[in-house]
């Protein structure tokens, strides 16, 4: 073979010409051999080669089959693909070859791998029956749907050419759950299941002996039907927060006995997902082998590095991460699935990875984190969510917003529900909850959060799944409320529905452990409005021990107990300690940027200061006292910091205040005018 090319190593040479006109073999794919260490990667179909840059020389069909033939001695580790795009007629022996390895998952096991599916496209090209073409071409398109990953059309171009068949059901259900069309799905997959029964009825898993025609490791029709409809009847009940069918699926797939491991690792992967819903995030980290929980799901994950686990499982990994109060892990997880999907902005995965990146940024108090995962969101047209969660963290600072007039229903929630997307609606619901609880709207809080109490807009499982998220402002919400009515006639009602949200919330806290410090101050204020100051003490105290127990509570949860115990302290005519605890609310307030808040600690600490120990010309708190003393004394914002004990980001925000009420404008006035 004359060519340019002649004195390099086969596998540095690189195709990037316009195909001719002729393929190499029976529909086969065009091959790019990229280097030494990356050996070769395909394209789906020989159109994308015109994709590709041109610049090196052409190679005739002949040629280029010569060259893979060369290639099977220098590249050991993908010689079943060159032996593929070397053949040039039907080949049986060679298509059972690439049957055998993509049923035996030896396909995308990383990124210079060939997918599975394509080996199954070259086993059907490669068959010398049209029954076996068939077969192998659908098998091909119901991996591509295990791999989530949608074609270019080419393959399921040839599908609906095919005639009808369960498998052929299953596979077009399966391209219309990758697309979203999820009632379409559902129709398909009853007519998959319509058509298998018209046909023939399995064997029960396990009959008969290794001669049956189930032990091939091939399989039948029947086998890797019923296992198919099983695997996609499991994966549109994950994707609507199904969690019991898609156990009961996952299951019945599992029990099929199809032999393709792609299969049955895609059904072992969505009965993980589907006890998420049921089980809940603990038992879900037992079964990922993170914790040692009892294990309660029987489709235990082998450990792996987030780089090496399955994106699925690693949003999963990160959300349960997120939901049991381990912040930094699951942010560690979420942001390693986002830049893993770098290049597809809009890909779905790394929506639903942004959206819980930007709660656990915010639970975790690093909110400058949040913003970012917002605006990433926002870039991607993240939509409902992303709007949701930009209101949130607003709404926590203090910020002015646009949001809806008190009493009106929220917007979002309506798109929402328009999306089909449980899990997105719950999230976007949770933020609102969260922001408008910052507004102290306590009735908007409990209006958001209704369609998560009831069964009425079809969201399954999801507000079980996600109730660390939300169920904690709602018991806020109804615990404020019972305490507004508290004498009234409907209080007593009040006070029964925020008792039954208080035992839910503790229920919660049984899985998700940083959650009983938000129960303890809630039952305190509970205690407060029924006017039994013993026992909200003690649950003040309890919410505070909690703190000290290595659970990573959330930081503004911290300040809004020591708030809250502060304020009961001050109530009681225990005004030094009160003073002390509302002080150290304040300062992480502060710290964190929760303005919201801050301002309602202010107003507090003033009001618990006696007024004997207020400067007598200005009304200035204690603390603001302090820092405008150590900052006329000539200290630096850091070193007041270190005098307090307090951040600088505090100082900077309590000099914010003293200047206006002293009527200065710069440290050197301050200095002037402080007596002394």
């Amino acid at each position: 073979m004359r060519s340019p090319t002649r004195n390099r190593p086969v596998t540095e040479v690189t195709r990037t010409a316009p195909a001719p006109a002729r393929p190499p073999g029976p529909g086969l794919t065009w091959i790019h051999v990229t280097g030494g260490a990356q050996a070769c990667r395909t394209s789906p179909d020989r159109e994308n080669d015109h994709d590709v840059a041109p610049a090196a020389p052409e190679l005739r069909p002949t040629g280029l089959r010569a060259l893979h033939r060369a290639a099977q001695a220098h590249d050991a580790d993908h010689a079943l693909a060159h032996r593929a795009l070397a053949a040039d007629r039907p080949d049986p022996a060679l298509a059972a070859a690439l049957e055998d390895a993509a049923l035996n998952g030896q396909g995308p096991l990383g990124a210079r791998s060939v997918a599975t599916r394509q080996l199954l496209v070259w086993a059907a090209d490669l068959s010398t029956t049209r029954a076996q073409r068939e077969r192998r071409l659908l098998l091909a398109a119901l991996h591509e749907v295990y791999e989530g990953v949608p074609g270019n059309g080419t393959l399921w171009t040839r599908i609906e050419t095919l005639p009808p068949s369960p498998l052929r059901c299953c596979a077009l259900a399966g391209r219309a759950l990758l697309q979203g069309r999820l009632r379409t799905a559902g129709i398909r997959l009853q007519a998959a299941r319509d058509a298998l029964a018209a046909t023939t009825a399995p064997p029960a898993p396990g009959d008969g002996d290794g001669d049956q025609p189930h032990a091939h490791p091939r399989g039948e029709d029947p086998y890797f039907a019923l296992a198919a409809i099983e695997t996609l009847a499991a994966a549109l009940a994950c994707r609507t927060a199904r969690g019991t069918a898609a156990v009961d699926a996952a299951g019945k797939a599992l029990n099929a006995a199809s032999r393709d491991t792609v299969q049955t690792r895609t059904a072992r992967r969505l009965m993980l997902i589907g006890h998420s819903y049921t089980a809940g995030p603990r038992e879900v980290l037992a079964a990922l082998g993170e914790q040692d929980f009892a294990v309660t799901a029987p489709a235990t994950v082998p450990v792996r590095p987030p780089e090496h686990l399955e994106p699925e499982l690693l949003l999963l990994r990160g959300e349960s991460r997120l939901l049991v109060g381990e912040f930094a892990a699951g942010t560690s997880d979420l942001e390693c699935l986002v830049q893993r999907h770098t290049g597809h902005r809009g890909h779905p995965v790394r929506l639903r990875a942004l959206e819980r990146l930007a709660l656990a940024h915010f639970l975790d108090g690093n909110w400058q984190g949040a913003d970012d995962a917002v605006e990433r969101i926002d870039a991607a047209g993240g939509g409902t969510a992303g709007q949701a969660l930009r209101t949130m963290l607003l709404a926590a600072r203090g910020s002015a917003t646009t949001s809806p007039p008190s009493g009106t229903p929220v917007p979002a929630h309506r798109r929402a529900f328009e999306a089909d997307d449980p899990e997105r609606l719950v999230i976007a619901v949770s933020a609102d909850a969260i922001g408008l609880l910052a507004r102290r709207r306590y009735a908007d809080v409990l209006r958001a959060t209704t369609p998560l109490t009831d069964d009425s807009h079809d969201l399954h499982d999801a507000p079980q799944k996600f109730a660390p998220l939300w169920l904690p402002a709602r018991a806020e919400a109804m615990v404020e409320t019972a305490a507004a009515a508290a004498g009234a006639r409907a209080g007593a009602t009040a006070e029964v529905e925020a008792e039954a949200s208080l035992d839910e919330l503790r229920r919660c806290g049984g899985r998700s452990p940083h959650l009983m410090a938000t129960f303890h101050r809630l039952a305190g204020r509970a205690a407060e409005y029924r006017q039994e100051p013993a026992l909200a003490e003690r649950e003040y105290r309890a919410g505070l021990w909690t703190v000290t127990t290595g659970i990573r509570v959330p930081r503004l949860e911290v300040a809004q107990i020591e708030h809250a115990y502060g304020r009961f302290l001050c109530s009681l005519g225990r005004s030094a300690e009160g003073r002390g605890r509302l002080q150290r609310a304040q300062d992480i307030f502060v710290s964190l940027g929760a303005f919201a808040f801050a301002r309602r600690g202010e107003h507090d600490i003033s009001a618990a200061a006696p007024v004997a120990s207020r400067p007598p010309f200005v009304d200035l708190t204690e603390r603001e006292a302090e820092v405008a003393r150590l900052v006329s004394a000539g200290l630096t914002n850091r070193r007041v910091a270190e005098e307090l004990l307090i951040s600088a980001k505090a100082v900077e925000y309590h000099l914010g205040k003293i200047y206006p009420k002293l009527g200065v404008r710069t440290r050197g006035e301050l200095t002037n005018r402080w007596p002394g």
